[in-house]
């Protein structure tokens, strides 16, 4: 009888022990348990360095080809009028696509969670703190980040960054810049797989059915990805 009271007692102190560092792959193999247990323990810190390394390494590997796709637009030529940039002002342009690349798939969750905060806690009248939000976020992007894993050796072979698992292929003609071409970015399988295990984390926590967690899903994460396809075509009428 002992034996089973030490038992019971020794459980409660192995519920989520470990989830920071579980949660970056159990979330892509078993979400609907990991988002039970992130529910009461949210976490922040461990998937937050992760999105960070993995942006890093990504967007310094892929530098130089991003530099080179930069130089060669239309948008840079026509601002260079046919004179060529200097040693430094490339340097300038390195250092700015490795910044600001890395400071933008960092904030992506911080908006994201804003925007869920808003639609869940306001519109459909459910109760969240944002930290929760925010943790569903940093390990919802634990997909996008499997999906930069996968999609880099394709990008190094090839040497272009316009490829992936979407269909932009389909419009990869057009120019990264192009409305089309961004919007087929956007129907990408490991953003649609992103946005379904957002929705089912969502649908845990409110909770609510699993079908308005996959709108709010679409309403929060997936709506950064609209306002991409907007901002791109806003863009091409101002300029």
């Amino acid at each position: 009888m002992e034996e089973l009271q030490s038992a019971d007692a020794a459980t409660p102190q192995k519920v989520g022990q470990g989830l920071s560092f579980r949660g970056l792959w159990e979330v892509i193999t078993k979400p609907t348990a990991f988002f039970e247990e992130l529910k009461t323990n949210p976490k922040v810190l461990v998937p937050y360095i992760v999105i960070a390394i993995v942006s890093l390494i990504f967007f310094w590997l892929t530098l130089d080809i991003i530099v080179k796709m930069q130089l060669e637009s239309p948008q840079v030529q026509e601002r260079l009028q046919g004179t060529a940039m200097t040693p430094q002002m490339v340097q300038f342009m390195r250092y700015n696509i490795l910044i600001f690349g890395v400071l933008a798939v960092l904030l992506g969750p911080l908006i994201a969670a804003g925007f869920a905060a808003f639609w869940g806690n306001f519109v459909f009248a459910g109760k969240a703190r944002f930290k929760q939000l925010l943790s569903i976020m940093l390990y919802g992007e634990m997909v996008h980040m499997l999906g930069i894993l996968v999609v880099l050796p394709m990008v190094l072979v090839k040497n272009s960054i316009l490829v992936g698992l979407n269909l932009g292929v389909l419009a990869v003609g057009q120019g990264p810049d192009s409305l089309l071409y961004v919007a087929l970015t956007k129907i990408d399988l490991f953003i649609i797989w992103e946005i379904i295990v957002i929705g089912i984390a969502f649908s845990i926590l409110y909770p609510f059915s699993r079908n308005k967690g996959y709108v709010l899903s679409v309403l929060s994460m997936g709506m950064l990805s609209i306002l991409h396809v907007v901002f791109t075509g806003v863009g091409k009428l101002l300029f």
